[in-house]
């Protein structure tokens, strides 16, 4: 995939530009280091084609990203649906984010998600965490990108309901990059250096999970095999690793992959 993909291209420059924590890890500095991986970045793409391929053209779909986070997963879906309206709500603070450089995660949040707003026509919200500002049935699709592993417990429920009242009878809900029990990557990574997942799923566990709340599984597939960072690592072997991924992906390795990856649909 081509780093230098438009869109890419302008979100790490509004992230640079609009930081000013110059030189200092920040929220907007975390959005470069993530768009730097080729790996990532086309992640994303494949996530989202995978999304329009339900929009089928219609111009009246109503799609919201859920925990937007950065909003970039928001942003590359405006690349594959131009015509549907996109919402991106998140919360006001990140329970699950410990890390005292990210305290002010919220005021780079809203920076950045005013220029994508006038930029890419998404709508861009804050929340309590518990109660959406949304009407009962409104979505067509709920997207959440690495998301339902970082919301405490105490309020997944909660937060399952309120997926479930917004999304329209027969809605769908696409839930990418949940982190696996038997991922190798989030027990090589501690140490590696690198971060890990406090809460992972088990295959049978989310599934049980999901149909505990009223929704069904219509495809349910497996991702990643190789580290994605850092991508001034990753991008030199680019090559190299999507080969492994691929191996790795159609031999018994699969069994620890890192991401589940389902789409789910709301049951009547």
């Amino acid at each position: 995939m081509d780093k230098t993909d438009k869109t890419i291209k302008i979100v790490k420059k509004l992230a640079h530009n609009l930081n000013y924590k110059k030189g200092e890890w920040s929220f907007l500095t975390s959005i470069e280091y993530m768009l730097e991986s080729c790996l990532y970045t086309e992640s994303l793409y494949k996530d989202a084609k995978m999304i329009s391929s339900y929009v089928n053209d219609r111009n009246d779909f109503q799609i919201l990203d859920f925990g937007t986070g950065s909003g970039i997963f928001a942003v590359v879906l405006r690349d594959f649906i131009k015509n549907s309206a996109i919402f991106a709500i998140d919360t006001h603070h990140n329970k699950s984010q410990s890390d005292s450089r990210f305290d002010d995660a919220l005021a780079q949040q809203k920076l950045i998600y005013k220029e994508f707003e006038k930029i890419f026509k998404i709508s861009f919200l804050h929340y309590d965490g518990r109660k959406m500002p949304f009407p009962d049935n409104n979505f067509d699709i709920v997207t959440a990108n690495a998301v339902i592993e970082h919301i405490a417990q105490e309020d997944l429920d909660v937060v399952m309901s309120e997926l479930k009242r917004v999304l329209k009878p027969n809605g769908l809900l696409a839930v990418f990059k949940l982190p696996r029990k038997l991922a190798i990557q989030e027990y090589l990574a501690p140490a590696l250096g690198f971060g890990k997942h406090d809460k992972l799923y088990g295959d049978s566990e989310i599934k049980i999970f999901f149909k505990k709340h009223s929704f069904d599984v219509i495809k349910n597939y497996k991702s990643n095999m190789v580290f994605e960072y850092p991508g001034k690592i990753t991008n030199k072997i680019y090559y190299i690793l999507k080969i492994f991924d691929f191996i790795l992906y159609y031999s018994p390795f699969k069994f620890f992959a890192h991401h589940n990856n389902l789409i789910l649909r709301k049951q009547i």
